[in-house]
């Protein structure tokens, strides 16, 4: 079976074949009015896709300075999901689920293009970056050079996935049909089984009638009320969107839907998370310096916390490894991940020995990686190395999705690694644990704007450093951002539930 997981990271901008170029030249001084500004940069998808300056100050109001400007309009006010047009549509959950996980993305206009039709070169791209497959140039004669998807195309075509016409033409930008969506997702996914179903539109004699029967064997989909498959209608972005969740729910790396509770452990100075699951797995994630070992092993306890299954050490800083030697002595531990970056520091040499006495597991993190720990959480790699002087760019950068909540914990990972990850990953989040303490060397304005986390999470104690810098803080108010600090409200829990998730300070034993 192909590695289903590997959606997450690769699906983000497919769905859409190209991106309006147009804002790239407009400036506040092409506007008469306020309002023709505001209403033109929204269309162009807002903060986040903001490349041409018309946002200023961050705040999702564009051109402020121009006649008309109403001081009371609030941007985020109107939305009734996370796109203009899946409130309350059928889809909603599925749509919902895959943009939290960083499978989809909307349109430049704010909406998501529910009716809209997905076409063959979009879903040679989705099949092609999904399973990572070698680049070939296609072999099509209505696929130039210059296509978007010319080798996306060639490599789907390559392993058989997808093919062409009798004519030598691939049709790149021809809606696909469920028919082919049922073959295509059969072959990509290795998918297998027949159901008992069938359907009064496609005979056992119609090409695709396996891959519609292993489809509706893996529940994927069952057709129309009306006992039809329909197998010549075009696919919807939001159909394919659906039938994309529900492989991800079936397959045993995913979302399995049972409750998290993160904690940011108040370590002074310094980082320690511990996430427990409810099949009863834990991952603690950095420990603080060595003095906080104590605090960590206490809240470790209180937790009821009797082992730990993942030991993530983000980095070898002594304010994030030390405290984790205290955990190795005290707690069996399943497995230890480290960024890999070599330290020469006492505290680093007892932190390898241990695990060297316990014969523990020991592994390197790599960028992209998915961690094995446990189906109610999807939780990938997006920043690990061991190649650069600097220790913080080193560090370990974990994305963590649940049906409820997305996480991202950054460690102490720096600016040039910001720029990288919204490059390479969604880094779109419900919570983030801001980068090294609200320090300047993280959370540039440009990731703050990407991440737009809903609450934020900073952790630090007394300190000469400056933390957090008030830059920081100002970009986190700026996108509307919760802040909450382990210094001000001590250990921070958040808990996943029926409603939704919930954040709370204090007494969370």
């Amino acid at each position: 079976m192909r590695n289903i997981i590997s959606l997450l990271a690769v699906l983000a901008l497919i769905f859409t074949s190209g991106i309006s170029t147009s804002a790239a030249d407009m400036n506040c001084s092409d506007f008469s009015t306020w309002k023709e500004a505001q209403d033109f940069f929204e269309s162009e998808g807002g903060p986040e896709s903001d490349s041409h300056g018309l946002d200023r100050d961050g705040n999702g109001l564009a051109c402020e300075s121009l006649p008309g400007f109403d001081s009371t309009y609030d941007p985020h006010e109107g939305s009734n999901g996370i796109f203009t047009d899946t409130g309350g549509y059928w889809a909603e959950e599925d749509i919902n689920l895959l943009y939290n996980m960083g499978i989809v993305s909307g349109l430049p206009d704010g909406s998501f293009g529910i009716k809209k039709s997905i076409n063959r070169a979009e879903a040679a791209a989705i099949i092609t970056r999904h399973l990572d497959l070698s680049l070939t140039k296609s072999p099509f004669n209505d696929v130039p050079s210059n296509h978007w998807a010319n080798t996306s195309i060639g490599a789907v075509a390559a392993e058989g996935m997808m093919s062409g016409y009798k004519d030598g033409s691939f049709q790149p930008n021809e809606p696909i049909t469920r028919a082919e969506v049922a073959s295509m997702l059969e072959r990509a996914y290795e998918l297998t089984g027949k159901s008992a179903i069938s359907f009064t539109d496609i005979s056992s004699k119609h090409w695709a009638y396996g891959s519609v029967q292993v489809l509706v064997n893996n529940g994927i989909t069952s057709g129309y009320p009306d006992n039809t498959f329909k197998p010549k209608r075009n696919v919807s972005r939001s159909e394919f969107a659906s039938f994309a969740a529900r492989i991800i729910r079936n397959e045993n790396t995913t979302i399995a839907g049972g409750e998290i509770a993160v904690s940011s452990i108040d370590v002074g100075q310094g980082d320690s998370i511990l996430l427990e699951t409810s099949n009863g797995n834990t991952m603690l994630i950095d420990g603080g310096h060595r003095y906080a070992s104590d605090e960590v092993i206490s809240h470790l306890h209180r937790r009821g916390v009797s082992k730990i299954d993942l030991m993530i050490n983000t980095h070898p800083d002594a304010d994030h490894l030390g405290g984790l030697i205290g955990v190795l002595e005290t707690f069996p531990v399943g497995k230890v991940i480290d960024s890999g970056k070599v330290h020469t520091t006492q505290t680093y040499n007892d932190y390898l020995t241990i695990i060297d006495e316990k014969n523990i597991p020991f592994e390197v993190a790599q960028e992209g990686q998915y961690l094995d720990f446990d189906e109610n959480v999807i939780i990938q790699v997006l920043n690990s190395g061991n190649d650069s002087s600097d220790l913080n760019e080193s560090s370990i950068v974990l994305k963590v999705i649940h049906e409820d909540v997305s996480i991202l914990l950054t460690g102490d990972a720096t600016i040039e690694n910001e720029m990288e990850m919204m490059q390479n990953y969604n880094v779109d989040v419900d919570v983030l644990k801001v980068g090294h303490h609200g320090s300047d060397t993280s959370s540039s304005k440009e990731f703050i704007r990407a991440v737009s986390p809903d609450d934020s999470i900073i952790s630090y104690g007394d300190n000469s450093y400056g933390h957090p810098d008030s830059a920081v803080v100002q970009r986190l108010n700026s996108v509307y951002s919760e802040i909450w600090s382990t210094y001000h409200e001590g250990s921070i829990l958040l808990e996943t539930g029926d409603n939704g998730y919930s954040m709370m300070s204090g007494d969370m034993y």
